[in-house]
């Protein structure tokens, strides 16, 4: 089941009185209208996680011209293990060792965006690193799932639940659009400093490397990534 964002009373209300709860709700902190006043306190009666967002917030998440003073995540829970995430819809990527919160943040948006199902970290990062990545992310986190684990880990779930471990690296012999991204797929990425460990390459499936013409090997991950979903939306949607 894929996230979709769903948009004033009417439409919410009309949503959980046909059955459907949403996983979250984002409601306007200021001036909000009885109507919505209400919803949230029924929301909350529910158990659906309510979040009270600024105005700006709200008009950056509304799809709407002009923004919404509440907005509805549908969709399945978030997945709170590694199995759980690796049975979802969607694919995968496993950042391994990279240390820029600004790379994480910027995967951690293009992904929800495209409808990924979620990223697992596998860093040695602080604490305040994490909550910088998911900031500058636009707090995608909310929406879908961000799981710290180690990369192996991540693969073995992988594995049991049938999706097929790709990496991306220089030394790859395929290009993305040579592989079959529309199965299900968790996709492995290194920093450009050290790239990914040759003990996780000789687990994944196969590695790809994206193709370059210039005199620098390799593009920055942020990069690399928009490359990777790019070519994944256009299988999947084809």
């Amino acid at each position: 089941m894929s996230r979709r964002q769903l948009r004033g009373v009417e439409s919410i209300s009309a949503a959980i009185d046909s059955g459907i709860k949403p996983s979250l709700l984002l409601v306007l902190e200021e001036n909000l209208s009885p109507a919505a006043a209400d919803l949230a306190g029924r929301a909350i009666d529910l158990g659906i996680p309510v979040h009270y967002e600024s105005e700006r917030e709200l008009r950056r998440m509304s799809a709407t011209e002009g923004g919404a003073e509440i907005l509805a995540l549908e969709g399945p829970p978030l997945a709170q293990t590694l199995d759980e995430l690796m049975a979802s819809d969607g694919i995968v990527f496993v950042l391994v060792g990279l240390r820029y919160p600004g790379n994480v943040g910027f995967i951690l948006r293009s992904l929800e965006v495209a409808g990924g199902a979620g990223v697992v970290l596998d860093t040695d990062w602080e604490a305040s690193q994490r909550e910088q990545a998911t900031r500058i992310g636009m707090r995608a986190d909310r929406f879908f799932p961000l799981l710290e684990a180690s990369a192996m880990d991540a693969i073995h779930s992988a594995r049991k639940r049938g999706r097929r471990a790709v990496a991306v690296e220089t030394s790859g012999t395929n290009s993305p659009w040579q592989i079959d991204l529309s199965r299900p797929t968790v996709v492995v990425m290194g920093s450009e400093a050290t790239g990914i460990p040759a003990s996780l390459l000789s687990e994944v499936d196969d590695t790809v490397a994206i193709p370059v013409g210039g005199f620098i090997p390799s593009y920055n991950v942020q990069a690399a990534v928009g490359i990777i979903v790019g070519e994944w939306l256009r299988q999947s949607m084809s």
